[in-house]
């Protein structure tokens, strides 16, 4: 050990109080320390030159030091500082300890000022982290109370809706009904009683507020659960003067969950209504040669998307081929989440003006 780092040593060994004496001052002076005692503030920061006396005490640049814990950082946040005074205050006594060995006439330099500069930014990113952990659980928190609220808010218009559908069926003489007004109550209600249960859902999955959504997976007629999408989006795709068309054979079966399949199939079809007008839609599904997996395609004769998007269409907030087109540009990115938690991968072909086809794997049989 050469001669100032041997003095380096012994200072913040014999002036250690004296040191964090300085520091408190200092850091007092930033608004999340106002009003904490001494310990409170000390917290792990003394055992932090303990450590540094011990790093430059063993002259190895590259060996790990135990700085300082995250549950700093989680201390730091419970007592109201910010990320920012996080970091000053162990900039602060790292200022304090280069003044003390300035006073004392000590140059600070080559493996030194490395070994100083590595445990105190040790020590901040230590810190940091814990802050940041607990930020993030915090804001966790206040996202699913607010999902709470409006989901909550939700039951309201939905109960009205509900309210009225009933009136409505109950009202209108079977004589002046025609397949029509049946179709539209019947879209109606099921739209009705899908968003019903999906609020329901969500509200339960929320973290804190019910048990983690746990789908209950088995084999599902995939032609029947289609058939319930396309007979619920008919009406809008007819307002395009558009034709949806189920291709997929009565016998094929998936294993899946009717609401995670049901997601799928409504949001491709969305998607797709959105941007064919006066054009067809074709959903078509085949099981693969070895037997394990359906193959499932959503094939629409739109405007097609341009390449430079096609690679980020399945990214959450992309929200389609114009910069005119609405929504939070969720529906793919949800659509790939479930296919990928089915095991399975989804692709999309296009060309602009030609339309485009998303072709996605089912499993057929129990997976792990």
């Amino acid at each position: 050990m050469n001669q100032n780092v041997s003095r380096l040593v012994t200072v913040i060994k014999t002036q250690r109080e004296a040191l964090l004496a300085r520091w408190r001052e200092q850091v007092r002076q930033l608004p999340g320390a106002a009003g904490l005692d001494a310990p409170t503030i000390n917290d792990e920061v003394p055992q932090l030159l303990d450590n540094l006396a011990e790093a430059l005490d063993a002259g190895d640049k590259d060996r790990e030091t135990n700085a300082i814990s995250a549950e700093h950082g989680l201390l730091r946040w419970q007592a109201g500082f910010d990320v920012t005074e996080v970091v000053a205050e162990y900039n602060i006594l790292r200022q304090c300890v280069q003044d003390a060995a300035e006073r004392e006439g000590i140059t600070l330099t080559g493996t030194t000022l490395h070994v100083i500069n590595r445990v105190f930014d040790d020590a901040i990113g230590k810190a940091v982290k814990g802050f940041e952990t607990m930020m993030t659980i915090e804001l966790q928190h206040r996202h699913d109370e607010h999902l709470a609220f409006i989901l909550h808010d939700l039951r309201t218009p939905l109960e009205a809706l509900s309210l009225a559908t009933t009136l409505l069926e109950r009202s209108l003489p079977l004589e002046d009904r025609n397949s029509g007004v049946d179709s539209a109550l019947s879209v109606l209600r099921g739209n009705i009683n899908r968003l019903s249960q999906r609020v329901r859902l969500v509200l339960s999955t929320a973290s804190g507020l019910g048990k983690s959504f746990n789908p209950q997976f088995t084999l599902l007629n995939l032609h029947a659960h289609v058939e319930k999408v396309v007979r619920d989006f008919e009406p809008l795709a007819a307002s395009a003067g558009t034709v949806l068309r189920n291709g997929i054979d009565d016998q094929i079966e998936v294993y899946s969950e009717e609401i995670l399949l049901g997601q799928i199939f409504e949001n491709l079809l969305s998607n797709a209504i959105k941007f064919t007008s006066h054009g067809t839609i074709e959903i078509e599904a085949r099981e693969t040669s070895d037997g394990q997996s359906v193959q499932c395609w959503v094939k629409d004769s739109g405007q097609g998307i341009p390449l430079e998007q096609v690679e980020r269409i399945f990214e959450r907030f992309e929200t389609g081929p114009g910069p005119e087109q609405s929504g939070l540009g969720l529906g793919l990115a949800i659509v790939k989440e479930i296919v990928e938690l089915h095991k399975g991968e989804i692709r999309v072909q296009s060309e602009v003006g030609k339309g485009s086809t998303f072709t996605f794997l089912l499993p057929r049989k129990e997976f792990t």
